[in-house]
């Protein structure tokens, strides 16, 4: 994903879409709720990602939780999405290594090799340590 490219809203255009001020996402940026892409002359660009993010805190200021509570749930959401993509990433892991490791001959032949490469000692089948 590329910032730059999907950022195309100038900032009045995004207080429109979002229903706000453009004073209200000045004060937004600054408190860290949303950060815009800045040009290289420093204009404001805001995504429909930045949009839709408006929309929430909108959505959770008239539900009555204050800017201060809206920032730590958008750093949950934020923590819990890392979170679930590196769960997602160890599952893929784990389901490789399984297939790997899924046959019994796969198996004996990775144990064989490990044994003769690190102790030099003759090959010995040896009961299956995945079990």
């Amino acid at each position: 994903m590329n910032r730059q490219n999907d950022a195309v809203y100038i900032i009045s255009v995004a207080a429109q879409k979002s229903g706000m001020h453009p004073q209200t996402l000045r004060i937004y940026e600054r408190r860290g709720l949303i950060e815009p892409y800045r040009t290289p002359g420093g204009t404001r660009r805001y995504s429909e990602a930045d949009i839709e993010r408006l929309l929430l805190i909108q959505e959770l200021t008239n539900s009555g939780v204050n800017l201060e509570g809206v920032r730590r749930i958008l750093a949950l959401e934020n923590e819990n999405r890392r979170l679930r993509k590196q769960v997602d990433r160890l599952r893929r892991l784990l389901e490789e290594s399984d297939a790997r490791f899924s046959g019994d001959a796969s198996r004996q032949a990775v144990i064989k090799v490990g044994v003769v490469r690190r102790r030099h000692l003759p090959d010995i089948l040896r009961d299956d340590p995945f079990e």
